[in-house]
């Protein structure tokens, strides 16, 4: 089978692979699509791992499994969303609701990854969170399922409801995301994107988008965001969120810096404020759920943000795009 593997910074070369056997519980998945997630682009991240096949938000057809072990797996014909990561449920983090800091959680992973033609999904994977996708919703659409999971759960770490004034900072495909789950769930959002044809989009979306500057976030919210999800690791975008901030808000980091980098405050402004500072990091299997019910019901319209679709051969090509910030949403197909 052929798949995308990098092997270096710029070094991203097609490859014939074995193709996977399923095992007891697992299940193979042949890929229609998988999108580019801002972690893809992070050489940093991923060298350590070379050679490594990138891709974690696919949508397959099952097209083999092994032999069930505590229930039934799904029918070979099944379109369905394969989480990359499960928890194992049971450790002390998962029971703090810190699923994603599980050991289980970072030793599960699909093989040999989602830019491959056929993808091997391990039994607690399929266990937790393989998910059927409904007719309705495109494999495009569906390349989003992880990445807006991502967002709910950030989401609601930060209590984001009704009530929230909320700014999110970058919008690329996850800033998009958010602020498309931040209006479902009926709160003010703005979005602060320096890029025109990205506020534009924003725009399209339903979003107000502004260029990041505080007196412009302050005037399309009405007042001072309450919450702040920073969804770039520039240091702008920590500047901003502390200059706009509400007394009493939070400012979620939502996206790693590069390494070494560090952010500065004054720490009587944020403790007379009563500013908080979180991080949220990947999603569990609640909510992938949540993602996908809100993409089933409307709520959240992804295929708007897919801007570029490449062929497998051409994953280097859909990453330096994304890497370019060419594209705001980029997607690897078979042919």
């Amino acid at each position: 089978m052929r798949a995308a593997v990098y092997h270096a910074p710029g070094d991203v070369r097609i490859e014939e692979l074995e193709r996977p056997e399923p095992g007891p519980g697992e299940v193979l998945v042949e890929m229609r699509a998988c999108g580019i997630c801002g972690s893809d682009l992070l050489d940093w991240y991923i060298e350590r791992r070379a050679p490594v096949v990138l891709g974690h938000e696919p949508v397959g057809v099952v097209v083999e499994s092994g032999a069930p072990i505590d229930g039934p797996l799904p029918e070979v014909g099944t379109r369905v969303f394969a989480h990359h990561h499960v928890p194992c449920q049971r450790c002390e983090r998962c029971r703090r609701g810190h699923e994603t800091l599980c050991e289980t959680f970072k030793e599960t992973r699909l093989h040999p990854g989602g830019f491959s033609e056929y993808i091997l999904v391990p039994a607690r994977n399929v266990a937790l969170d393989v998910l059927p996708v409904p007719d309705g919703i495109s494999d495009a659409a569906a390349t989003a399922i992880e990445p807006l999971a991502c967002a709910v759960r950030g989401q609601r770490r930060a209590g984001v409801s009704a009530d929230t004034r909320l700014l999110v900072v970058g919008g690329g495909q996850i800033g998009l995301l958010n602020a498309q789950a931040a209006l479902a769930a009926g709160a003010s959002v703005a979005i602060a994107e320096p890029l025109p044809d990205r506020r534009a989009l924003a725009a399209r979306l339903g979003t107000h988008s502004v260029e990041p500057d505080a007196a412009a976030v302050l005037d399309v919210l009405g007042g001072r965001p309450t919450v702040a999800l920073l969804c770039t690791g520039a240091d702008a975008a920590w500047t901003l969120a502390l200059e706009a901030m509400d007394a009493g808000g939070k400012v979620q980091l939502f996206a790693p810096a590069s390494p070494g980098a560090t952010r500065s405050f004054e720490a009587n402004d944020l403790f007379f404020r009563e500013i908080q500072i979180q991080a949220s990091y990947s999603a569990g299997p609640s909510d992938t759920r949540t993602a996908l019910e809100l993409i089933r019901s409307g709520a959240v319209r992804p295929e708007g943000l897919v801007t570029h679709r490449f062929p497998l051969e051409e994953t280097a090509n859909a990453l330096d795009a994304a890497r370019r910030r060419e594209a705001v949403k980029a997607i690897v197909t078979p042919t």
